[in-house]
């Protein structure tokens, strides 16, 4: 015995706990300044992730230092990356993260995320769950993938990854030829809505009969416009990251900055600003479009407006 009783240790516990307090109180809360998620192109991490000499290895499309944060970011809730695996080898890496969503920019090859097995090829949308590792193996030539998470979400919150088979988000591939199918057989429904903000194709899957989303925080969308059209200005609250696939003459206008769209070049529309897109080329406008907006809906504050 140390001689202690349970009302000394309770009283010293509670000494602790009143230690640990801070008070703050600013006149106005609503003030506090955060840094401004920037209109943003990552035009040099897609070059290095397409280059020919470039070894197998992820690259980071890293802005935390612009934005305020103390972990890797793209934007408060969302990080992306570059995959370059060169032909035969194989790229690993375990993400403190709920899901993963990929595009597949070339190549071909297939991921293992724990029993599951998923075959990918060039064109193709593939999400895998959270939790565990992640292993991308590259076919008989070079590979180059673009990959968003939400790790900026789970780091905020100190939370550890779900296991693969308790995340929110599953093994699922989305080809190419099936998307733009579909796009297809809702273009015209889509066009005679006078609320269209775009022709859209949100990608999500049957897990927990959720219809809308491809996981709760993170929608996933693949936005088209035809040659010579103009969507909409618009704005939301949610970031969106833009990646574009077929660009030629494509162009943003972002709170009246133009932002012309490059290949594979991941862009950042910064939430609540005001922005159209314009399709000055010959032929359709096509990216794949990822925001945050899951906490947006479920609180009913994501803003949308013309």
């Amino acid at each position: 015995m140390d001689g202690s009783t349970p009302q000394t240790e309770t009283n010293a516990q509670d000494d602790m706990h009143v230690t640990r307090a801070r008070y703050y109180s600013p006149a106005n809360i609503f003030k506090v300044e955060r840094p401004a998620i920037p209109q943003h192109i990552f035009a040099n991490e897609r070059d290095t992730a397409m280059a020919a000499d470039t070894p197998t290895g992820w690259i980071t499309l890293d802005i935390s230092n612009q934005i305020g944060l103390a972990e890797p970011a793209t934007t408060p809730l969302m990080l992306a990356h570059y995959a370059r695996i060169r032909a035969g080898k194989t790229l690993t890496r375990s993400f403190r993260a709920s899901g993963e969503f990929y595009y597949v920019i070339q190549g071909a090859g297939h991921a293992i995320k724990g029993s599951e097995v998923l075959l990918w090829k060039t064109g193709d949308v593939f999400s895998l769950p959270g939790g565990g590792e992640t292993i991308l193996t590259a076919d008989d030539n070079d590979a180059v993938l673009f990959l968003a998470t939400n790790e900026p979400e789970l780091a905020f919150h100190g939370l550890a990854t779900p296991a693969p088979e308790d995340a929110p988000t599953q093994a699922v591939r989305y080809p190419l030829a099936d998307i733009l199918a579909q796009m297809e057989a809702v273009r015209e429904r889509q066009k005679a809505d006078p609320n269209v903000a775009g022709l859209a194709l949100h990608l999500t899957s049957e897990k927990d009969g959720n219809a809308d989303a491809a996981h709760p925080t993170i929608k996933l969308a693949m936005n088209a416009l035809g040659p010579g059209n103009i969507q909409r200005p618009h704005r939301h609250n949610s970031v969106a990251l833009t990646l574009p696939i077929q660009s030629e003459g494509v162009y943003s206008v972002i709170e009246g900055n133009r932002l012309d769209w490059q290949q594979y070049a991941l862009m950042i529309t910064p939430p609540a600003e005001l922005h159209e897109h314009h399709n000055e080329g010959q032929e359709m406008m096509l990216s794949l479009v990822i925001q945050d907006g899951g906490l947006y809906f479920r609180c009913r504050t994501i803003g949308f407006s013309f």
